[in-house]
């Protein structure tokens, strides 16, 4: 009674500004229904000012509103009371709830108030998380089900219908639709994963090409789950297609995204329109080829050719000849060789002083380690510029390497030649195994030596593997050659190493069953060596399929033999004796599951959690394979937590690594993410933060990046300044000496000086001799570049 008076004491007051709402709250508990009635009407107009005395009695408001004995009108007027008096509390989703029941004449979406507002946003995000959650069920072997299903399951506690939800979600887009705000919507229903929406709405606008562009980009960065990515954008090759009628430019996003959904058929009909069109249709016909053999996909370009070839009409015979010379003759190859050539600046001077300074006395000439780097900086330095005169002048200093070392410096020499596939044969005569089988028996491997037929063998492979646009009659004839060598050389575990290597870069991605069949063979020998070798081959010729997970894109002939021979492969890793044969399967099964994304999930993390380090390893690079260039928020905070947990240093070394391939196309985020393990006790950590910062941001010459890596170069750990070295020389890769202050200059005169002191550690050095030829690689025309230029 003592609140009613107080209330009574101020409504006699002439204000018409009501200052408590005590009053109205004790008319709540009256049992006549119009007493009720009129007490919610007037609530409702003065609860935006007075809603933290109405808060005390909210259980009453809920009751009325679920009293089914009461009028509707008045239980929804309860429920709009209440829902506004939650949306004061900051707890919009209990709002929404009741907003929901109070109906549309209480709630009307369309109205720009904040309370609407904050609503429509909790209504968007319940909606989401509820239909990523029944995504997940309906896709049991996704990892972090377990996880997350008791925080997204808030929306079922609260106690709203999913029905009530997408009701209001669908009107709200539809209305964003018809006020033409299509960005909106389309950016709701790529979060909520809708493919029909995401059709409707591209349809309704009709498809604007803005919009196409804005979805493409949308699906391809942002989207995480690539089962829905590939749905959407089967949405937007199918609205690409119509506008095909009326402008060509078109077919420029539609070949990408065809290529992202590995439709080599599609992608063939659309060149061969352009080229069946006119002049200007043929020529960006012949520059969309180009593209796709430049995006690296070698077996994808092949079956485009394959198609194309059957559609070639009789008229302009010259642009069907030429278009299979750009897919599969090779033609991109030869391009980048003559420019390298013609265009290499390689400077002898860097070459002749550092033979110099490693012979003289006391700076470690002697060492063998210190050798190899100096021939591998010579293959950086004329990498593809088909240019070892330097070799020739001083043979006698390259013959003093022995065993693996030999192997390398034979090897170099196809990094030298790369993609010279005309000479290949000829200048590698000197070094290869006797042709198996001719003569009277001859054509027996030896068990020793062979290293420079071992590493001749590799170099084929690189010459032949290392360009995707290489000829493909050429790489095949090469692939058959080593072939024939590696089913050979099972006596001598060296050749057979190189041969592996060769098989597995000249039918890289060809995922051919009798290929793999025979790197097989190689691992049974059961020669740590050789083993290694098959091990990365079979990755390599399998690579991107997702082999070993239940989700691949294996051909269809010989699928179910490949998938045996991967679950042999993971249990030969674990019962093989070899630490190097489980390295190689492990490399290989990581290259298996290259851009798999969620479908390689259950496979790292069979990895991921196994007793041998070396497998966790591989687990690493799998996950930065399978979500390389996605920036996969998932992939990065695994990445992360095994980077500072793990016991073994070689998979904390990897885990860090791998942030630079995940974010390869955001390099700006590597350096703050790693910023802290830089500081980390573990030299190889810090190690492998120099070398991540150094891969993602090759070629920028970006001065954060170098501030970074400045007080690593006098680390404790020599290693540790090996990694900043080359780190550092990565990042000043193709940089004029202007760039960064003009700090390069002084940055190549250190790596000189190191070289040339005495007392320098082996391993400092080491980084110092090859940071000199990764700086000036290829003749001073090449960079590290991780990703083609349309993104692939």
């Amino acid at each position: 009674a003592m609140s009613m008076s107080a209330g009574g004491g101020h409504d006699s007051a002439p204000s018409d500004v009501v200052a408590t709402a005590s009053g109205w709250i004790a008319l709540l508990q009256e049992p006549e229904p119009a007493l009720k009635s009129h007490a919610l009407n007037k609530l409702l107009e003065c609860v935006d000012t007075l809603w933290h005395e109405v808060a005390e009695s909210l259980p009453d408001l809920e009751a009325i509103s679920e009293d089914l004995d009461l009028p509707l009108p008045m239980r929804q007027t309860a429920a709009a009371v209440a829902s506004r008096v939650f949306f004061h509390l900051e707890e919009p989703s209990q709002a929404l709830r009741l907003a929901l029941e109070a109906g549309e004449q209480h709630f009307d979406p369309q109205t720009k108030t904040p309370y609407v507002e904050s609503l429509i946003t909790a209504a968007l995000d319940a909606y989401i998380q509820e239909r990523k959650r029944l995504l997940q069920d309906e896709d049991p072997i996704k990892e972090g089900g377990g996880a997350n299903s008791g925080k997204a399951s808030g929306t079922n506690e609260i106690g709203i219908s999913m029905e009530q939800l997408q009701g209001m979600v669908y009107r709200l887009l539809d209305a964003c639709c018809e006020e033409g705000r299509y960005d909106h919507a389309l950016g709701i229903a790529l979060e909520a994963q809708e493919t029909d929406k995401l059709n409707g709405i591209l349809m309704a606008s009709g498809p604007d090409t803005k919009l196409l562009k804005y979805a493409l980009n949308a699906s391809i960065k942002v989207v995480s789950s690539k089962s829905f990515r590939q749905e959407a954008l089967a949405v937007i090759a199918e609205c690409l297609s119509k506008q095909l009628g009326t402008g060509k430019v078109a077919s420029v996003d539609l070949i990408i995204v065809y290529q992202l959904l590995g439709k080599a058929d599609s992608v063939a009909e659309v060149l061969g329109t352009l080229l069946k069109g006119s002049e200007e249709d043929a020529l960006l016909g012949f520059q969309l080829c180009f593209d796709l053999v430049d995006s690296g996909d070698q077996a994808f370009a092949t079956k485009v050719a394959d198609v194309l070839k059957s559609m070639a009409t009789e008229e302009h015979p010259d642009r069907w000849s030429q278009v299979a010379r750009v897919l599969t003759g090779g033609f991109s190859s030869e391009l980048a060789l003559s420019f390298l050539h013609k265009q290499s600046h390689a400077d002898r001077l860097i070459m002749e002083n550092l033979k110099k300074s490693l012979e003289e006395r006391g700076s470690g000439g002697r060492s063998s380690l210190l050798h190899n780097s100096a021939v591998m900086t010579h293959a950086y330095l004329y990498a593809g510029t088909t240019n070892d005169s330097f070799l020739r002048d001083y043979l006698d200093w390259m013959k003093k390497a022995s065993n693996w070392a030999k192997f390398s410096a034979t090897a170099s020499l196809g990094v030298i030649h790369a993609g010279h596939i005309t000479e290949a044969m000829h200048l590698l005569q000197p070094y290869l195994p006797a042709n198996p089988g001719e003569g009277d028996g001859g054509g027996a491997v030896s068990p020793s030596g062979g290293y420079a037929e071992g590493g001749s063998l590799y170099a084929l492979g690189l010459i032949h593997g290392s360009h995707s646009g290489s000829s493909a009659e050429k790489r095949k004839e090469t692939a058959d050659f080593l072939r024939t060598h590696l089913r050979a050389s099972h006596a001598n575990e060296v050749i057979s190493h190189g041969a592996a290597l060769g098989v597995g870069l000249t039918s890289m991605g060809s995922a051919e069953l009798a290929i793999v069949n025979e790197l097989k063979e190689v691992l049974d020998t059961d020669s740590a060596v050789a083993g290694e070798a098959a091990g990365i081959a079979i990755g390599m010729v399998l690579v991107g399929t997702g082999a070993g997970s239940p989700h691949n894109s294996l051909p269809s002939q010989g699928k179910e033999e490949i998938m045996e021979l991967v679950l042999e492969l993971k249990n030969y890793a674990r019962e093989t004796q070899h630490e190097k044969i489980i390295r190689g399967i492990a490399i290989g099964l990581a290259l298996m599951q290259y851009q798999q994304e969620e479908n390689a999930d259950a496979m790292i993390e069979d990895m991921r959690t196994d007793r041998d380090p070396v497998l966790r390893y591989g687990a690493m690079y799998a996950l930065a394979l399978a979500y390389c260039g996605t920036g996969s928020n998932k992939a990065i905070r695994i990445l992360l937590h095994t980077a500072v947990s793990d016991v073994s240093d070689d998979v904390r070394m990897a885990a860090v690594i791998g942030l630079a391939f995940v974010l390869f196309k955001t390099p700006e985020r590597v350096p703050q993410l790693v910023k802290l393990l830089m500081e980390s006790f573990n030299p190889h950590v810090r190690y492998a933060s120099c070398m991540a910062v150094g891969i993602a941001m090759a070629g920028t010459g970006d001065a954060e990046s170098i501030a970074m890596l400045e007080p690593m170069l006098d680390d404790m750990t020599d290693y540790v300044r090996q990694g900043a070295l080359m780190g550092t020389a990565l990042i000043y890769m193709q940089q004029s000496d202007s760039c960064n202050g003009r700090k390069v200059k002084s940055f190549r005169e250190r790596l000189s000086s190191i070289i040339s002191e005495k007392h320098q550690s082996t391993l400092t050095k080491m980084g110092a001799i090859l940071s000199t030829g990764i700086i000036d690689a290829g003749g001073r025309n090449s960079s590290v570049s991780l990703g083609s230029r349309n993104g692939f």
